[in-house]
C-alpha cells in the first residue's frame, strides 16, 4: 500500500556518512553528515559503526518532525562484513578495506581464489576482497571466528542496528567480493567449500521490508511506519536511478572515492582483470560490466588542499604547455594500468602551487578515466554522476579525450541517495519511473591536449 510519508536514506560512506530525507515523490528535503570513524584499538584497521548508528537514529527522529518517516533504506560500499555471534553482537570488528593482510594470508589466498570467470573480479590489494578478509579473520582469530553465527554485509548491518532482521543482499554480495558466482547467481565456490554460505544471513531483495525502526529505549518513537528495506550497494543504487529513468545503452560514471563505470551492453567475456575490469550485480541479480579505479582518492592525493584558483582552465593549459604530468598510480589500486599501484609521481620542471595541483588532479583523473573506458570498450553516451559531475575541468577534458561519445553531467546531487530512495517506491518488482536532469558537456578547447595525452599515455605505460 502506497503511503505519503517520507523516505530516509542512510549512506555509509568511506570518508563521510550521511542521512537524507526524501518526500514520497523522491524530492530531497534535507540531509546531515558525519565523518566516518575507525576503531583505534582493533587488531586491524576497522570501522567504528557507533557514530553512524547514532547519526542515523538522531536523524530519523529529527526528520520525522518534518515528514513522517515511513521507509528507511541503507546503502554502503561492498567491502565490509559484520560477523555476529549468537547474541547478535560483533564477534570481530568490521574490517576496513584499507587494512593490509599479512603476507601469509596473501600467499594462502592465491592458491584458493576463485577463477575470474566465476567471480569477475581480481584479488584486490589491501582488504578490498572481503572473502580474503574472512580467510584472515578465520586464520588469525580462530576462537572469535568460531563464535560467528551470522555474516551480514556492511550496509545490511547498519539496517540491523536500526531494528531490521539480519539479511544479505545481492548487490553487496556481487560487488567484486569473491563471494558471488556471477553467472551462477549463487555463493562462489570458495564460500561453499569453506562452509561460509551456511553462515551468511538469508538473501533478500533490495526493496523488501526487513523490519521496523527501533529508536532505542531512551529515544522517542518517530512518526511514521519506519519500515526498513534490505538496502543496496552504493554504486548500484546510483545505477538504478538511471535504469529507472528508462535509459537503455549508456555508460554511467559513478564517482566519489572510486570512479566506477557501468555499461550493461558490454560482453562479460571481453573483460580483462589486468585492467581492473569487473562486474557489479544489479538489484535484480544481473551482472553489469564495469571499469574502476580510486579516482576520488587519487584526486585528493594530487590536489592536496582544495583550491581551484581563479581560472582552472587557464591553469590546466599552462600545465599542458609546460609538460607537467601526474603519472599513476597514487593508491595501491592501479586501475587500468596494472603494476602501477603505489608508484604515483608528479613530473614538473617548476614549482606547483595549490591551483596547479588542483588542475593537475582533474587532468590526471580524466586521463585515467579515458583509459578505463577504452579498456572496457565503452562506446555509448557517458553520464557522470557524483562529485566529479561538479568539476568542469574533469568533464571538459574527458569530453575532449572521447570525441566519439557524448558526455553529460548529472545535475542531481547525491545520485546514490536518490537511487536508494527509489527502493521504497517499488511497485512489486518494478522501480518507479523517474526523470533526470542532465547537462551536456562541451569538450575543452585545450591547445596541445591531444599531443599531451599521447605523451602521458606513453609515460604512464
Amino acid at each position: 500500500m502506497e503511503s505519503n510519508g517520507g523516505i530516509v536514506v542512510i549512506d555509509a560512506g568511506t570518508t563521510h556518512s550521511k542521512a537524507f530525507l526524501f518526500t514520497r515523490s523522491g524530492e530531497p528535503v534535507r540531509s546531515v553528515k558525519t565523518a566516518s570513524a575507525r576503531l583505534s584499538d582493533a587488531p586491524y584497521r576497522a570501522i567504528d559503526p557507533e557514530p553512524l548508528v547514532a547519526l542515523a537514529r538522531d536523524a530519523i527522529a529529527e526528520f520525522s518532525a518534518d515528514v513522517p518517516v515511513d521507509d528507511i533504506v541503507c546503502c554502503a560500499h561492498g567491502s565490509g562484513l559484520a560477523l555476529l555471534d549468537a547474541d547478535g553482537a560483533l564477534a570481530l570488528p568490521i574490517m576496513m578495506y584499507e587494512a593490509d593482510p599479512p603476507a601469509a594470508i596473501k600467499t594462502a589466498y592465491e592458491s584458493m581464489a576463485p577463477d575470474f570467470s566465476e567471480v569477475f573480479a581480481p584479488t584486490n590489494p589491501m582488504a578490498l576482497t572481503v572473502t580474503r578478509q574472512l580467510l584472515w579473520q578465520e586464520a588469525a582469530f580462530p576462537e572469535a571466528f568460531a563464535r560467528v553465527r551470522t555474516i551480514v554485509p556492511w550496509g545490511q548491518y547498519v539496517a540491523y542496528r536500526l531494528g531490521a532482521d539480519p539479511v544479505s543482499e545481492v548487490t553487496a554480495l556481487g560487488a567484486q567480493t569473491h563471494l558471488w558466482d556471477v553467472r551462477g547467481k549463487r555463493f562462489s565456490s570458495i564460500v561453499r567449500e569453506k562452509g561460509w554460505d551456511n553462515v551468511f544471513a538469508p538473501l533478500r531483495r533490495a526493496w523488501e521490508p526487513i523490519g521496523t525502526f527501533d529508536p532505542g529505549s531512551s529515544a522517542p518513537s518517530p512518526k511514521g511506519l519506519g519500515r526498513i528495506r534490505a538496502g543496496v550497494h552504493d554504486s548500484n543504487a546510483n545505477y538504478l536511478l538511471y535504469r529507472a529513468a528508462g535509459l537503455d545503452r549508456f555508460t554511467l560514471l559513478s564517482t566519489g572515492t572510486w570512479i566506477i563505470g557501468f555499461d550493461g551492453g558490454i560482453d562479460l567475456d571481453t573483460l580483462n582483470p589486468d585492467h581492473d575490469l569487473v562486474t557489479n550485480t544489479d538489484v535484480f541479480g544481473d551482472p553489469v560490466a564495469c571499469c574502476r579505479f580510486m579516482g576520488g582518492r587519487e584526486f585528493e592525493c594530487i590536489a592536496g588542499e582544495t583550491d581551484p584558483g581563479p581560472d582552472p582552465l587557464a591553469t590546466m593549459r599552462g600545465l599542458v604547455a609546460d609538460g607537467v604530468m601526474a603519472l599513476p598510480s597514487f593508491t595501491e589500486s592501479g586501475g587500468p594500468l596494472p603494476g602501477t599501484g603505489g608508484k604515483g609521481r608528479i613530473e614538473a620542471a617548476r614549482q606547483l602551487g595549490a591551483a596547479d595541483r588542483f588542475a593537475l588532479a582533474g587532468l590526471y583523473t580524466a586521463l585515467m578515466t579515458d583509459l578505463s573506458l577504452t579498456a572496457l570498450g565503452s562506446t555509448s553516451p557517458i553520464i557522470v554522476d557524483g562529485p566529479f559531475a561538479q568539476n568542469p575541468l574533469f568533464l571538459g577534458t574527458l569530453a575532449a579525450l572521447r570525441p566519439g561519445q557524448s558526455v553529460s553531467a548529472s545535475m542531481i546531487a547525491d545520485g546514490t541517495a536518490h537511487g536508494a530512495a527509489l527502493l521504497a517506491r517499488f511497485d512489486g518488482d518494478h522501480p518507479p519511473a523517474t526523470s533526470l536532469d542532465l547537462a551536456p558537456v562541451q569538450p575543452i578547447d585545450g591547445p596541445g591536449l591531444a599531443a599531451y595525452a599521447a605523451q602521458w599515455r606513453d609515460a604512464a605505460t
